[in-house]
Parts: structure tokens; sequence; C-alpha cells
């Protein structure tokens, strides 16, 4: 409920769909373009066996292909590993949005917290690569993973936890 209250996630969420439009709609384009140019070629009565001309434009239409297909791979690389960074940025606020909370409360939580079990832990040592969420969903769902496993059953912060995101935010946003 927090993370989908925080005015900041629609913010990024916004300000990644305009970083990356540009170029998924030029990638769009392109797509359309080759599209037609495929259904021109099926249509193409000549034989690339004897046709050295229609050989060499399917080998063009399909290195075409494969140059929007690695474009399109790049974009998709680039679109996580930002959203990635944004969602940790976002992850790390909420964090400590219910820290400040909590203190502020006087409440007690207990948290398992799975992505700091190496520093508890000294075998674990250097694991932290490998335990390195690989896309910004993996990033959240292992946040959301993780269980409280004690807290007093008149204890909602919920809501308190928005809306200091909200007004932090916003004081930091606000020219």
């Amino acid at each position: 409920r927090v993370f989908n209250a925080y005015q900041k996630v629609k913010d990024v969420q916004d300000k990644m769909e305009k970083l990356f439009s540009t170029e998924r709609n030029a990638i769009e384009k392109d797509g359309l373009e080759l599209k037609k140019w495929e259904d021109k070629l099926k249509i193409d009565t000549r034989d690339p066996k004897t046709n050295v001309d229609f050989f060499r434009e399917i080998q063009r239409f399909e290195l075409s292909k494969l140059e929007l297909d690695m474009r399109f791979r790049k974009l998709a690389e680039e679109v996580e590993r930002k959203r990635k960074d944004e969602m940790k940025s976002v992850l790390n606020d909420i964090k400590v949005a219910i820290r400040t909370v909590g203190t502020a409360e006087k409440f007690d939580m207990v948290l398992r917290a799975p992505e700091f079990d190496e520093e508890f832990d000294p075998s674990k040592k250097g694991e932290e690569a490998k335990n390195e969420p690989q896309s910004a969903a993996e990033l959240v769902r292992k946040f959301r993973e993780n269980p409280v496993l004690f807290f007093s059953q008149g204890v909602e912060v919920t809501q308190k936890v928005i809306d200091k995101l909200n007004t932090d935010y916003r004081t930091t946003t606000t020219p």
C-alpha cells in the first residue's frame, strides 16, 4: 500500500516513460516499416537462388531485422537498469520513512530483512553480487516479501508512512 501510494513512484514511472518514449516510438516505427518490407518480399515471385539482386535485398532485410532486434534489446536492458536504480531509491526512502515514523511513535518492530543476512553471517561475506536482484521487479518482490515477525496489534503506521514520504518528497521537488 505504501509503495502504491508514494507519489515518487508515480513520478518515476512518468519520468521513465518520457526518458525512453522517443527511442521506443522510433523502434516501433522502424518495426512497422520492416513488416511492410517483409510483406513485400513474401509476395515477390523472384527466386533468390537465381536472382542475385533479390538475394541481396533479402540479406539487407535480414540485417535490418537483426539491427532492430539489437536496438530493442539494448533499450530494454537500459530501461530495466534505470528502473532498478530508481526503485532502489524509492525502497530506501520507504525504509527510512518507516524507521523515522516508528521511532517518533516509539514503536518496536522486528523485521526480517533477508537482503542484509550476509552482514550478520560472516560465512556469507562476498555474496552481495550473487544476491543482488537482477531486475526492478525482483527488487520490489524481495522488498515486499520481508515478513513482519512481530508487531503490536494496535500498531498501524502505513498511512503515517505514506504521508511522511509524500510530504518529504514534495518539499524536495517543489521549486
